[in-house]
C-alpha cells in the first residue's frame, strides 16, 4: 500500500500536480507540519519561516524556542537568527550598487582597488571582481581562524586579509571554488572606494532604507538587539545545551543576524526589480546582470550567477543563497518567474542541511516536476569510465587543515549497465544516464555531469545544484586508499619497533651470543626506537588536541604548536637513522637479516614523514 501511495503521488508530481500558495491556511498547515517535524526528528530547539508572493507575505512562523531555558518562543517579527552566508547578498549587492555608480568594473584586476595588500600574480589571468562574485578568483580555501571565540579575535578587514591572504591554486576563471576571503576582499573594496566602514555602508545603502531594522553585521551585537537575539544549540548527549555567541572576524562574509519578516523585505526589493516601496536598491539592468550566468561548469548544470547560487530544480529557476554557522542554519531562495521567496532558518547544530531538505520538501508541492528527461543506454563497460572517487575542489592546499580534504570523497561506481552509485558517507543516490557525460537522478532531474581531460578521461564531476564547486578525480597517492595503506603500515612497523627490541632485550638476557655477526648496536636501536615514539607521540597528541575538530577554525592552540614540533626532530632523528644504516652495509660486521630490518625500518620512517609533509604537517603551516 505504502509504495502504491508513493507511486500515485509521483505520478501527480509528473504530472504537473502543485498546491496553490495563495492557499495560506493549506500553505500554513503544510509549513507547520514539516518543520515541526524537522524540530522533532533533529532535536531542533527552535526555526523561522517566512514566505512571500507578489510583494505580500503569505507566511511568518516561528518554532520552538529561541531560548529553551525561560522557554521563549521565536517570533518572526523579532526574533535575531544569524543567517551565515546569506550575509554575502548584502556584500554583492554593495559592489554592484558602486558598479552602477561607475566607481567599480567588474572586469578590473582588483588589485586596482587594493591599498594595505595585493592579490600574487600566480598565474598570468588577474582577478577580477567578476571572478570573485562567480567564486572563479582559484584560491584555496582557509578555515582557520574563520570564527572566533571573543569579541578580541575582530580586526579591520585590511589586517585579517593581509595576514590571510588565501594561496592562488587554479587560474581565475577556470573552476568555481566557493571563497569566503574571495567576498572579504570584495568587502574591503567596497570599504575603499565608497570611503565607508562596511557596516555604516551597508547599514545606509541597504539596511536602513529597506527598514530592516532588526538586521545588523555588528559584533557584538548592539544593545537595543540583545534581547531579541536567538541563542544558539548544540544537540549533544541527548540534551540541548545552549551556546554562546559566534564571532566571525570576516564579519561581511557571514556575521549578519536578522528575522524572518526583516527578510522578506530584502527579498522584495529583489523581487521587485531594485525596489520596495519608495527605495530602489539598484536599478533593474543591474540587478537583471546580477541574475544571469556568471560561470557556468557545464551545459547541463546550474551556472553561479554574479553572488547568486542557482539551486533551480523541478524546471523552474531558483536563486538564492544558503548560510551556515556552527549553531545556525539558514537559507534564502527566490523563484523571479513565479515572485515568490522562501527564507527559512534553525538555531541548532543538528539543523546542518535541513533547509536544502526543506527546499525540496516546498518544491514538490508548489512546483512539482513536469517531467523528466530520457534515459540514454550506454554499456556497463563505458559506465565503468566513471568509476573512481571524486573531491571536491574547496580545501586548504597549504595548510594542516589540508587532510580534512581526504575524508570528504565521492565515490562512483557502476551498479549495472543502466545506473551509476553514487555515494558520500551514508547518502547514497543512483544516477542514470540522459547524455554521453549527463546523468541525473533515478527518479528525479536532480543532474550530475562529468568533464574529461585532453586525454579523454574523466577528470571532473559537477553536482547540478552545487554550482559553487567542482569534484577532481583522484587516484594514485591522492587517493584515500593510497594514503590510509602508507599509513597503516608506518604505524605496523611503528608499533613493532617499539616494542620488539625491548621484549627481545629481555627475553634475551643471560644468553651469549654464538655468532661473529653482531646485531644492531644500542646506539642505532636507541635512535630508531625514540624516532618512532616521537611518530607515535605524534600520532596521539594531534588526535587528543584536535579531539573536537571544529576548534581549529577559532586558530591554532599553544598545544597544538608544541605537537607540530615533533616530526621536525624526527627529520634529525631520520638523518641519523640513515647514518646508521649505511655504516651498517659497509662494515658487513651485522648480520644481513639485522641490516635488512633496520634498512626497512629507516625507509619505513621516510615515508612517514614524506606522509606528514604532504598534509602539511612538516614545519607551522597555519
Amino acid at each position: 500500500m505504502k509504495r502504491l501511495l508513493v507511486a500515485l503521488l509521483s505520478g501527480l508530481s509528473f504530472l504537473g500536480y502543485s498546491q496553490s500558495l495563495e492557499d495560506t491556511l493549506a500553505l500554513r498547515n503544510f509549513m507547520d507540519g514539516i518543520i515541526q517535524t524537522h524540530l522533532r526528528d533533529k532535536h531542533i530547539a527552535g526555526a523561522t519561516v517566512s514566505v512571500i508572493k507578489d510583494g505580500r507575505i503569505l507566511l511568518k512562523a516561528g518554532y520552538g524556542f529561541s531560548d529553551e531555558k525561560k522557554q521563549r518562543k521565536v517570533s518572526p517579527d523579532s526574533t535575531l537568527f544569524r543567517i551565515g552566508s546569506i550575509s554575502k547578498m548584502f556584500t554583492w549587492m554593495s559592489v554592484m550598487q558602486l558598479v552602477a555608480e561607475g566607481k567599480l568594473n567588474l572586469e578590473e584586476d582588483v588589485n586596482h582597488y587594493l591599498k594595505d595588500f595585493t592579490i600574487p600574480a600566480t598565474y598570468e589571468k588577474p582577478v577580477t571582481l567578476h571572478d570573485l562574485m562567480a567564486h572563479t578568483p582559484g584560491f584555496e580555501d582557509k578555515v582557520i581562524g574563520l570564527f572566533g571565540r571573543d569579541s578580541t579575535t575582530l580586526k579591520p578587514l585590511s589586517e585579517i586579509l593581509s595576514r590571510e591572504m588565501p594561496a592562488r591554486v587554479r587560474p581565475a576563471g577556470t573552476f568555481a571554488s566557493y571563497s569566503n576571503h574571495g567576498t572579504g576582499i570584495a568587502a574591503y573594496i567596497v570599504e575603499q572606494v565608497s570611503g565607508m566602514s562596511f557596516n555604516d555602508y551597508v547599514e545606509q545603502h541597504i539596511l536602513n532604507p529597506l527598514g530592516m531594522n532588526l538586521t545588523t553585521f555588528r559584533q557584538p551585537l548592539p544593545t537595543s538587539l540583545k534581547p531579541h537575539m536567538s541563542t544558539g544549540y548544540e544537540y549533544k548527549g541527548g540534551e540541548l545545551k545552549a551556546q554562546t555567541f559566534e564571532y566571525v572576524p570576516l564579519f561581511p562574509v557571514g556575521a549578519a543576524a536578522s528575522t524572518a519578516v526583516d527578510m522578506t523585505h530584502f527579498m522584495q526589493a529583489i523581487l521587485g526589480n531594485g525596489h520596495f516601496k519608495q527605495f530602489q536598491m539598484v536599478d533593474s539592468a543591474t540587478l537583471a546582470l546580477m541574475e544571469s550566468p556568471a560561470h557556468r561548469h557545464h551545459p547541463d548544470v546550474n551556472p553561479m550567477r554574479y553572488g547568486f547560487m542557482d539551486l533551480s530544480q523541478n524546471g523552474v529557476t531558483v536563486i538564492g543563497h544558503g548560510g551556515d554557522t556552527f549553531w545556525f542554519h539558514s537559507l534564502m531562495v527566490m523563484i523571479p518567474s513565479r515572485n515568490v521567496g522562501l527564507f527559512v532558518s534553525f538555531n541548532t547544530n543538528t539543523g546542518g542541511g535541513t533547509y536544502l531538505t526543506v527546499l525540496d520538501q516546498f518544491m514538490e508541492r508548489y512546483f512539482p516536476e513536469s517531467s523528466l528527461r530520457p534515459v540514454k543506454k550506454f554499456s556497463a563497460e563505458y559506465l565503468k569510465k566513471f568509476a573512481g572517487a571524486y573531491r571536491g575542489n574547496r580545501y586548504a592546499y597549504f595548510d594542516i587543515t589540508t587532510i580534512v580534504s581526504l575524508f570528504g570523497d565521492v565515490r562512483i561506481s557502476v551498479r549495472d549497465s543502466t545506473a551509476l552509485r553514487m555515494a558520500s558517507g551514508e547518502n547514497v543516490r543512483y544516477l542514470v544516464p540522459v547524455d554521453s557525460l549527463t546523468f541525473r537522478e533515478e527518479h528525479s532531474s536532480k543532474v550530475v555531469a562529468f568533464k574529461r581531460d585532453s586525454s579523454g578521461n574523466i577528470s571532473n564531476m559537477f553536482v547540478g545544484q552545487l554550482p559553487i564547486f567542482a569534484l577532481d578525480k583522484v587516484q594514485g597517492l591522492r587517493s584515500l586508499s593510497s594514503q590510509t595503506t602508507i599509513f597503516l603500515i608506518s604505524t605496523i612497523v611503528l608499533l613493532c619497533v617499539l616494542f620488539y627490541w625491548p621484549l627481545a632485550y629481555i627475553s634475551r638476557r643471560g644468553y651469549q651470543r654464538t655468532t661473529s655477526y653482531s646485531s644492531v648496536s644500542g646506539g642505532a636501536k636507541w635512535i630508531a626506537w625514540l624516532n618512532y615514539f616521537l611518530l607515535l607521540s605524534f600520532y596521539l597528541g594531534l588526535m587528543i588536541v584536535i579531539s573536537d575538530q571544529t576548534d581549529i577554525v577559532y586558530g591554532i592552540s599553544g598545544s597544538l604548536k608544541f605537537v607540530l614540533i615533533l616530526p621536525l626532530i624526527c627529520i634529525l632523528l631520520n638523518v641519523l637513522m640513515i647514518y646508521q644504516s649505511l655504516n651498517m652495509w659497509r662494515s658487513g660486521q651485522v648480520k644481513l637479516s639485522s641490516r635488512w630490518y633496520y634498512l626497512l625500518i629507516t625507509l619505513v620512517s621516510v615515508v612517514s614523514l614524506w606522509q606528514l609533509n604532504y598534509w602539511n604537517f612538516i614545519g607551522f603551516h597555519y
